[in-house]
């Protein structure tokens, strides 16, 4: 283990090399009354599936035509606007097209290819797919998220239009591929979380650059606010869904992994579901509103930060002191006067600061399972593997600094 933790820690920054995607479609569930999706099509062109390639169920077609995109130097561009049919009759009129629904798709190469990038294609990988905007996002909202650069001699009244914005990049739906007709074993039940957590990883990357004032960041910045971040971002969707979808009275990781409290007590992690269960029930609580939720998931992304600062520390202070203005403008849409408005700001940032204690019995544990893994059978996906290995000497020596609303 500690052999193959050392080799992950080389890799720690190629999570980011992978393509910025959106969020994989997987089939449902029919135990939740979800319809279940073909099992047999290429989500790629609809084809019938030869099986699953590079993590996606796909045709040989698009099996091959991924390989030889990803292993090339192809520089494809679409003659159209990048929104292309692409089904069985029609997936070789735009080879663009194609390609960023595979990568949309969560379509990657797997381990050793992704070993043999460097961070100039790492960069390069991360430039190639423009930053998509809705078709229904009225142009002023474009506009502010081109101009946007968080520098305090702007002035910009963002609500409603960072709200717009802010609701428009958020992730679609992820599956977590769990087949719940077969008996639970802690092993399946963690393997499972693990895929699952790949997958939103990819959809915090995407959402992160698609973020107005992120990209204004140094990117090696950027990497480490990914880095001590995800498990944040995805613990606090997960209790949003939570909130929304249930009422806060199970855990929402997806459609198809939904833990009531007799599935969390028959888990290895009955205690961490615990702890991540009070987040629901906060929202429940305090009645956390959309506008109130999305500028404090903003706000998590830049949380932590390392002891020595970041690159661009001035830009990323910026950036964290608009987020907050907006979240007290959200606040301020359904609080009327300054003493209810300071009140619920408090109840709002002392849930955020919350999160820090959650996360990091999280770490400790995902770390511990990691590092355990082969006697578990869990299975860790790599880029999961590597984000990991990254962390683990950081959150030991204690070298993160938590950005506190609250002194303690």
């Amino acid at each position: 283990n500690v052999v193959r933790f050392a080799s992950l820690l080389t890799f720690s920054f190629l999570f980011l090399s992978i393509w910025l995607r959106s969020d994989a479609e997987a089939g449902q569930s029919p135990q939740y009354g979800f319809e279940p999706l073909p099992q047999k099509i290429c989500l790629i062109c609809g084809d019938e599936a030869s099986g699953c390639h590079y993590g996606v169920l796909t045709c040989g077609s698009c099996k091959v035509f991924f390989k030889r995109a990803m292993e090339g130097q192809h520089n494809y561009l679409c003659a159209g606007r990048n929104d292309c049919i692409v089904d069985k009759i029609r997936r070789k009129n735009c080879p663009a097209c194609r390609l960023r629904k595979c990568c949309q798709a969560g379509m990657i190469l797997g381990g050793r290819k992704f070993k043999k990038f460097n961070k100039v294609k790492m960069l390069r990988a991360l430039d190639v797919v423009t930053l998509q905007q809705p078709a229904a996002l009225p142009n002023e909202s474009q506009t502010l998220v081109q101009r946007l650069s968080f520098s305090p001699s702007q002035d910009i009244q963002f609500i409603p239009p960072l709200i717009t914005v802010l609701q428009s990049i958020e992730p679609e739906v992820v599956y977590a591929g769990y087949d719940n007709t077969k008996p639970e074993t802690p092993s399946a039940l963690l393997t499972s979380l693990n895929l699952l957590c790949e997958r939103q990883l990819l959809c915090v990357v995407k959402w992160s650059k698609s973020l107005p004032g992120f990209r204004n960041l140094h990117i090696d910045d950027q990497i480490t606010l990914i880095q001590y971040s995800w498990m944040s971002l995805m613990v606090f969707a997960m209790g949003w869904r939570s909130y929304k979808h249930v009422s806060g009275q199970m855990l929402y990781f997806a459609p198809d992994l939904i833990l009531n409290e007799q599935r969390m007590k028959e888990s290895s992690f009955y205690s961490l579901c615990l702890s991540m269960w009070q987040i629901p029930q906060e929202f429940v609580k305090l009645q956390v509103s959309c506008e109130e939720f999305l500028c404090m998931k903003a706000l998590l992304l830049l949380n932590t930060i390392p002891l020595e600062g970041l690159r661009s520390q001035n830009q990323f202070d910026d950036m964290r002191s608009s987020y907050i203005r907006e979240l007290v403008k959200a606040i301020g849409l359904r609080q009327k006067g300054v003493v209810a408005s300071s009140q619920r700001f408090y109840q709002l940032t002392k849930l955020m600061d919350s999160m820090h204690d959650l996360v990091k019995q999280l770490h400790l544990y995902c770390l511990n399972t990691f590092l355990q893994s082969r006697t578990l059978s869990v299975e860790f996906p790599e880029m999961m593997s590597e984000v990991i290995a990254a962390q683990l000497p950081k959150i030991l020596a204690g070298m993160v600094k938590p950005l506190l609303f609250h002194k303690k």
